[in-house]
C-alpha cells in the first residue's frame, strides 16, 4: 500500500473530484497542505487578502463554473472564523463550497493554545457538514465524504479542520483504488407529478415561481418549455432571475416588497382586482403585503419550482394564497395538517409549505426545493 502525508492524499482528493483551481490565504497551520499542493503541481492558487473574500470567491466560482465546488483555504484561528460570513452565504443560496481550516495540533486543543478555536462547532449552524479531522488515516474519507454530502440532495457548503500534526502524518493510501462516492439526487414519483399537472391543468389563474435551483440544475430551458406548454406567466425569485429570459412574454417579474417590472405584482394578483394604489402608481411597488391578503382569492393555484419555500418573497406569496402567516414543515403528512390540496413533489428535506389555520381559497404545488 503506498505511503503518503494526509495532506498529500487530500490534494489527491481534490484532484479527483475536478478540484483545479482553489482561493486561499496561506499561515501556519496550514503550510503541509499548501506544501503538497505545490509539489502536485496540478492545482492553481488564487491568492486572495482576507479569508472571508477567499469563500465568497469560492461561492462566485461554484455558481460560474456549474460543475465545479469551489474551495477555499485558510489557517487557524481568525482565518476559521473569517470563513463564516462566506459559508451563510453559501448555505443561503444552496451553493456547494469545500473549506478547509488549519488547526493547531491535536494535544494542544482545548488548552487555551494560539489560535486553537473548535471552528467546527463554530460552522455547524451554516454547514451541512463541518468536521475536525482527528485521525489522520481518516482525512480521504472524509473529503470524499465532503464532496458527496454538498452535491446531494440540498447543495451546500462543508467546513473541513485538519490540525496541523494530522496533516504532517505518514498514512496508507492507494488513490487508484479510491473514487468520488455516488450523489444522491431525490426523484419525483410519477403519480406527484401527474397530480401536479392535473392541478395546473385545472387551475384558472396559475403561476410559476422559479427558484435558484432551476439555473443551479441547468433546467431553464425546459422551465420555459413548460410555461410556454402551458401558458402560465412565471414569477423567478432574485435567486431564480435568469432562469427565463427579461423579454420573454411570459415573464411576469418578481413581485413582494420590490417587483422587478411594473406588471409583475398585478398579474400576480389578477389584473381584475388590481389597482394603481396597491402597485404603488407608476413605480410598481407594492404596499404593504397585509394590504393584499383580501386579494388572495384571485390566484387560484401556485407552483413553486426548485426554490427555497421558506424564503422571504415566496414566505409572502404563499401567505396571501394559504390566508395565513403559520408555517409547517413539509415532511408532515396532510393527516397531520388538515392540508389535502398542497402537492409535494420532491422535498430535500430542507422545504417548508404553507398551511391554512383557516379555509383556504387555492392551492399550492411544491415542485422541488433547491
Amino acid at each position: 500500500m503506498p505511503k503518503m502525508t494526509a495532506a498529500e492524499a487530500a490534494i489527491r482528493v481534490l484532484e479527483t473530484e475536478g478540484v483545479d483551481l482553489v482561493f486561499g490565504q496561506p499561515g501556519a497551520a496550514i503550510l503541509p497542505l499548501y506544501q503538497a499542493m505545490r509539489a502536485r503541481g496540478t492545482i492553481r492558487h488564487v491568492l486572495v487578502r482576507h479569508e472571508e473574500g477567499g469563500t465568497h470567491a469560492a461561492e462566485g466560482y461554484s455558481r460560474a463554473s456549474g460543475q465545479k465546488i469551489g474551495v477555499s483555504i485558510g489557517t487557524s484561528g481568525p482565518a476559521g472564523t473569517n470563513v463564516i460570513t462566506g459559508l451563510y452565504s453559501a448555505i443561503a443560496d444552496s451553493c456547494p463550497v469545500l473549506c478547509i481550516t488549519g488547526q493547531a495540533p491535536r494535544a494542544k486543543l482545548h488548552k487555551e493554545d494560539f489560535q486553537a478555536v473548535d471552528i467546527a462547532a463554530i460552522a455547524k449552524p451554516v454547514t451541512k457538514w463541518a468536521v475536525t479531522v482527528m485521525e489522520p488515516a481518516q482525512v480521504p474519507r472524509a473529503f470524499r465524504y465532503a464532496f458527496h454530502i454538498m452535491r446531494s440532495g440540498r447543495p451546500g457548503p462543508v467546513l473541513i479542520d485538519l490540525p496541523l500534526d494530522v496533516q504532517k502524518e505518514l498514512i496508507e493510501f492507494d488513490p487508484e483504488s479510491d473514487f468520488p462516492l455516488e450523489v444522491f439526487r431525490p426523484k419525483a414519483n410519477p403519480k406527484q407529478i401527474e397530480k401536479a399537472l392535473e392541478m395546473l391543468i385545472a387551475a384558472e389563474r396559475p403561476i410559476l415561481i422559479a427558484g435558484g435551483g432551476v439555473i443551479n440544475a441547468d433546467a431553464s430551458e425546459l422551465l420555459v418549455d413548460l410555461a410556454e406548454i402551458t401558458n402560465t406567466p412565471v414569477v423567478p425569485t432574485l435567486m431564480g432571475w435568469g432562469s427565463i429570459p427579461d423579454d420573454h412574454r411570459l415573464n411576469a417579474g418578481m413581485v413582494a416588497y420590490r417587483p422587478s417590472t411594473a406588471m409583475a405584482t398585478p398579474t400576480f394578483y389578477g389584473a381584475t382586482l388590481c389597482s394603481a394604489s396597491a402597485t404603488g402608481g407608476q413605480t410598481g411597488t407594492p404596499a404593504r403585503p397585509l394590504a393584499f391578503t383580501q386579494r388572495a382569492e384571485n390566484l387560484s393555484t401556485l407552483m413553486l419550482i426548485r426554490c427555497k419555500s421558506a424564503g422571504f418573497s415566496v414566505r409572502i406569496w404563499a401567505s396571501f394564497l394559504m390566508r395565513t402567516w403559520h408555517w409547517n414543515n413539509l415532511s408532515r403528512p396532510p393527516e397531520a395538517t388538515g392540508r389535502r390540496d398542497c402537492c409535494p413533489i420532491v422535498a430535500n428535506g430542507c422545504a417548508r409549505s404553507a398551511h391554512a389555520r383557516r379555509r383556504c381559497t387555492g392551492r399550492l404545488i411544491l415542485m422541488t426545493s433547491r
